[in-house]
């Protein structure tokens, strides 16, 4: 389930596995909640009581979304050593193309980054 976030832009066809789990995310109005709340990185549970969905529902969302270019997993640095993954949309944009060689998704990586928002924690360095 761990991906790190693009360094660049995106892109999949109808090759892809990632193809199939993003348009399948898009179509779940819990996936698109959760992706509006992951503006910034969140664990699973502050994603499930941001969305008002169950925390089982929102790890099975987040696993889903795990699978596609749209959401990047991290970690959130606990100074006590209590480490918690944390979530973060990792998509500004994204379009799809049809053509003779299939259907396309790009997907624009301008998204955050959430290692970086993890040194930006208090009492946490790259040292």
């Amino acid at each position: 389930m761990k991906r790190t976030p693009r360094a660049n832009d995106a892109t999949t066809t109808d090759d892809d596995a990632a193809l199939d789990a993003t348009f399948e995310a898009l179509a779940d109005g819990d996936c698109r909640a959760i992706l509006a709340a992951a503006t910034t990185p969140k664990t699973t549970s502050e994603l499930a009581e941001a969305c008002d969905i169950a925390l089982s529902t929102a790890y099975r969302k987040v696993e889903l979304l795990s699978e596609t270019p749209l959401l990047a997993e991290g970690v959130r640095f606990d100074p006590d050593g209590d480490h918690a993954a944390e979530y973060v949309r990792d998509a500004a944009d994204a379009a799809v193309e049809l053509g003779d060689d299939g259907v396309t998704l790009s997907v624009d990586g301008d998204g955050a980054d959430p290692l970086a928002s993890a040194l930006d924690t208090p009492g946490v360095s790259a040292d």
